[in-house]
């Protein structure tokens, strides 16, 4: 049975549907009723910028192109399930994900849109994903092999897509390998071809994605010469989209600009993207300390005059204060790393886990931050209350998949994702249903 609780305005009241109703739009979000649900930070969701980001992205396409909305990897933090029902109840076309278990997730919650696994997956793992109707890339022959014996083994069409290797020499077909193959399996009994497509790895550089574009095009050439027909022809990542419309082929897939942020070094082309992410906690604790007093683990920060210490329930646990470190590609990269490195020992850096905003203002994270809780400093702010909502910048490939997930329509939650993964509605005072639906 699924868990819901039903609470009016003024006192919580339990009815048979266990469906959690609270008086959003009439007021304020009720802090303590959202807190019995999700606990005392959480992630929240603005359905209505996933909404605008993806028609933003979208418009940018010349029909007939589809579009792709990847949502690997949790969505990138916004949760996969809710993210996909938003996407496709919006006009995606198909849905992109990494892994198996992030393909079955989908189908268990309902879900029966096209999904694209993007990785080669393991024999053992291909019967699975035909039971679950999932789309399979294939990266050799060996894979392609084992494809066809599983689908003959459950008695289901493997419905593939060819992955190319053009240049990111990660996973895919020599470009030689392709016509060959394709010939044999379009006699293969229990296999689709329904598309192929590869990886664009320096879509921000015109030379480097053009060389690539040349070798796919090469090959979709031999193909044609072979009268071998893949519906789905598709390169492009969100710089790709952005950069290079010529390469926008039959379908394009889109990630990162979905979720409001813009690829590194990519144009905007117009585009104006909303931010669906906040990161909110509530003060546990506040209590004084005298100057001189050291904080926190290691007394590496001492307090240099009286204040107020809050203490909110967030930590390394969850993703606060750590920043994801990747090898520097060359010595500037190299220099930026090392600056970055020496204003956040000085407290200066004014990244992640070294600040949070209260009531709009700016408080300072002091001593070292905890697994669980960190420490602010709020002596500035005499009205700060046990209980009060807090602002935290948090780097989404970092944050706990058990942060609940709170999504919103114009700020009104309607559904929580808690930390053990149950997706509980929340209705409006109305009881209206705000959410996007579902079973697509």
């Amino acid at each position: 049975m699924e868990l819901s609780i039903s609470f009016f305005y003024c006192m919580p009241l339990f009815d048979v549907n266990y469906s959690l109703n609270i008086g959003w739009c009439q007021s304020p979000v009720d802090l303590a009723k959202l807190t019995r649900l999700a606990g005392p930070r959480w992630i929240e969701i603005e359905a209505t910028a996933l909404e605008h980001n993806l028609r933003a992205v979208k418009g940018l396409l010349q029909p007939p192109t589809r579009l792709l909305a990847v949502i690997k990897a949790d969505a990138y933090g916004a949760g996969a399930v809710e993210a996909a029902r938003i996407f496709l109840a919006t006009g995606a076309d198909y849905l992109g994900v990494t892994t198996l278990a992030e393909g079955q997730e989908l189908r268990r919650a309902g879900i029966t849109a096209p999904i694209l696994l993007m990785s080669p997956l393991l024999p053992e793992e291909l019967p699975q994903a035909l039971t679950n109707d999932l789309t399979l890339t294939i990266s050799s022959r060996s894979g392609a092999e084992a494809a066809a014996a599983a689908a003959a083994m459950v008695g289901r069409q493997a419905r593939v897509h060819l992955k190319v290797e053009t240049g990111l020499q990660r996973t895919g077909l020599e470009p030689g390998e392709v016509v060959p193959l394709a010939r044999e399996m379009r006699c293969w009994p229990g296999v689709q071809l329904e598309g192929i497509y590869s990886h664009l790895a320096e879509a921000a550089h015109p030379g480097a994605a053009r060389r690539q574009m040349e070798c796919f095009q090469r090959v979709l050439m031999e193909l044609e010469e072979q009268q071998i027909s893949l519906p789905l022809k598709h390169i492009c990542n969100s710089t790709g989209l952005l950069l290079h419309r010529g390469m926008h082929l039959d379908m394009v897939r889109a990630g990162t600009l979905l979720y409001g942020q813009f690829p590194y070094q990519a144009p905007r082309r117009g585009l104006e993207l909303k931010n669906p992410w906040q990161f909110k906690a509530r003060i546990l604790f506040i209590h004084d300390v005298a100057a001189g007093t050291p904080v926190g683990y290691g007394g590496d920060y001492v307090v240099k005059k009286a204040t107020r210490l809050a203490v909110i329930p967030v930590g390394y646990a969850d993703g606060f204060a750590l920043t994801p470190v990747s090898r520097p590609k060359d010595l500037n990269d190299l220099a930026r790393h090392l600056v970055k490195t020496i204003l956040a020992y000085l407290g200066r850096g004014g990244g992640e886990g070294t600040a949070v905003t209260i009531a709009g203002q700016r408080a300072p994270v002091v001593g070292r931050v905890g697994m669980q809780l960190s420490m602010v400093d709020v002596g500035h702010l005499p009205e700060v209350k046990v209980g009060q909502e807090v602002q935290l910048d948090l780097r989404r490939p970092t944050a706990s998949a058990r942060l609940p997930r709170v999504y919103c329509r114009e700020g009104q939650p309607y559904l929580v994702r808690t930390t053990s993964g149950e997706m509980v509605p929340v209705l409006s005072s109305a009881g209206q249903n705000l959410a996007p639906g579902a079973g697509i």
